[in-house]
């Protein structure tokens, strides 16, 4: 049989200098094919206003650009800001590499007022070729994540839908039933218990789907669920409430299938693109999770589980009260147990140090009920992770 053909990634350039246009077309047309074997297919604006009416054109054709590198300043027409604002209106899902001629301090803060967090990269003029190399193989992958992403999204709504019918269906039975017999009430709770059964068996086949992608981290989530319970009860939280707070942490990571795996199990040293898609998985997966209804707030849960007491946190710097306290809870979970175990790029540090890293940080990085109650856990009532 034939294999399938390589995927080839359109690459838009958009810079008001001939000279700076050459300079992709030799990186990128001349050489066909460059790292990890990917095949680019480059088109080239000189304006702004020309560059949205080449992505409106592309996506007319369902041929959408995967990366797009845009000037920041291209007089006399509109600047890069006002064209990577219009082309996001018409592509949310694209990438965009914002080229600048002038340094800038905070890239992260600039990139969030397109509401766009994890879509908009910078690159320092004068560049290099290797690093048109990086980002046009590194974002074209994760673009290409994205579709199987969407796809994956758009397979979890429909099963949602379908059995979210057929529940209803067995209600409106019910329902009828009640008038009829005195033993509608029994056959109501059979019919929540069978809707919990069913987001019970969701939550663990997208569980089961992350860890097969990465099995560095098999067992990883479920670790992280069972401590995230045990701080709960020790908290003394409602019941109901530790129940979301195990959901969420049981599928804490679904927003790294939006990471290309060669990332996920790479053994050296991440780059910074590397490291930013890393930081880009807590916000894919509340976008996976934001279109299907919970009970609890999980979508919500799993966007903060990276968050920091102190503000130092991703991906929007949240502080204190801003974070639910169950990210709170689940985002302390994740370190320890995140350091207690072996890691592609790291041996284990165990379990001690990952208590004495809490510790020392307790009030600034976590918050101070959350690290006591976890460390009563482990030195005063034997808990371990082991036992998980």
């Amino acid at each position: 049989m034939p294999s399938n053909p390589e995927p080839v990634f359109r690459i838009l350039a958009v810079d008001d200098e001939p000279a700076a246009l050459d300079v992709y077309r030799a990186i990128l047309s001349s050489i066909g094919r460059i790292s990890s074997d990917l095949q680019f297919e480059l088109n080239c604006c000189s304006q702004g206003d020309q560059a949205v009416d080449t992505v409106r054109e592309a996506l007319r054709k369902d041929a959408p650009f995967a990366v797009i590198f845009l000037d920041l300043n291209m007089p006399p027409g509109p600047d890069g800001a006002w064209t990577a604002e219009e082309i996001q209106k018409l592509d949310h899902v694209v990438n965009i590499v914002l080229v600048t001629g002038f340094m800038s301090t905070d890239y992260g803060e600039k990139a969030s007022q397109f509401g766009f967090p994890g879509r908009i990269f910078y690159l320092q003029k004068p560049f290099h070729r290797q690093e048109i190399v990086q980002f046009a193989t590194a974002l074209s992958l994760k673009w290409l994540s994205d579709q199987k992403l969407r796809s994956l999204q758009t397979d979890l709504e429909i099963r949602i839908e379908q059995r979210t019918a057929e529940l209803e269906i067995s209600n409106r039975q019910l329902r009828t039933e009640i008038e009829k017999k005195e033993q509608a009430q029994q056959e109501l709770s059979t019919s929540l218990k069978n809707l919990k059964k069913v987001m019970d068996g969701t939550i663990e086949a997208i569980a089961m789907t992350v860890e097969k992608r990465d099995p560095y981290t098999a067992g990883h989530q479920q670790r992280v669920a069972h401590l995230a319970r045990a701080i709960g009860e020790e908290l003394a939280l409602a019941p109901d409430r530790i129940e979301g707070l195990v959901m969420a942490a049981t599928i804490h990571d679904i927003g790294k299938i939006a990471v290309p795996i060669e990332i996920l199990s790479k053994p050296g040293r991440l780059n910074e693109i590397e490291i930013q898609l890393i930081h880009s998985h807590a916000q894919a997966g509340y976008d996976i999770l934001a279109g299907i209804e919970f009970p609890w707030p999980i979508d919500e849960i799993v966007l903060q589980h990276h968050e920091r007491f102190d503000g130092s946190g991703y991906p929007n710097g949240l502080s204190g009260e801003q974070i639910l306290l169950e990210a709170r809870i689940l985002g302390l979970c994740d370190v320890v147990e995140t350091m207690a175990s072996h890691r592609p790029y790291r041996p284990s540090v165990g379990t001690h140090q990952a208590l004495q890293e809490i510790s020392r940080n307790r009030g600034t990085l976590y918050d101070r009920p959350i690290v006591d109650a976890c460390l009563s856990l482990f030195y005063e009532k034997g808990y371990t992770l082991s036992s998980c």
